[in-house]
């Protein structure tokens, strides 16, 4: 009788999940940032992209989401205000890509609106479609006008004062 254990199909086994290995989801370590600067025209004036590594994966807190705006609200000497941060996050199973691809008019949205500056997280992505998550900012041309005030719609100051001067007198009536 042979004692030897046959780990044969165990090495086979891992040699076809390693062809499959793309498609599990896997978490996510980094993101693209894309900046969309408009100017007071209305046009797009200029689209920077960078790399951005998550410090947590899936995750980018407060304070990150803020330096972020911090650094990218000047351009060109220029100041912009933040119009829109849009979250795109494919968040696609192994067993819808086939449909995904062959009825691309089926409904599936990806981009979200980011409401509030707050941590953003993001869902686990196939290990393929990770390059594809992105976190866009666009970015407002702010006015250097001085803004001008309207004469008809100006609000009067009101001044409080106390009337420490004034002193009560009391009047005696007489019978």
């Amino acid at each position: 009788m042979d004692n030897e254990l046959n780990d044969e199909w165990i090495n086979d086994f891992e040699k076809t999940d390693k062809l499959y290995q793309d498609f599990y989801k896997d978490d996510i370590y980094y993101v693209h940032l894309n900046f969309v600067y408009v100017n007071r025209e209305n046009e797009i004036e200029k689209i920077n992209q960078e790399s951005f590594l998550m410090s947590t994966p899936n995750y980018i807190s407060r304070e990150e989401i803020i330096q972020i705006l911090k650094d990218s609200a000047i351009d060109n000497n220029k100041r912009y205000s933040l119009l829109s941060i849009l979250k795109y996050n494919i968040t696609l199973d192994a067993d819808e890509i086939k449909g995904f691809l062959l009825y691309s008019n089926e409904e599936r949205n990806y981009l979200n609106i980011v409401k509030n500056i707050d941590a953003i997280s993001f869902e686990k992505s196939i290990s393929m479609f990770q390059d594809l998550n992105d976190l866009i900012f666009v970015f407002y041309e702010k006015s250097n006008e001085i803004k001008k005030v309207d004469p008809n719609n100006v609000t009067k100051k009101i001044y409080l004062r106390s009337n420490t001067n004034k002193k009560t007198i009391k009047k005696r009536y007489k019978d």
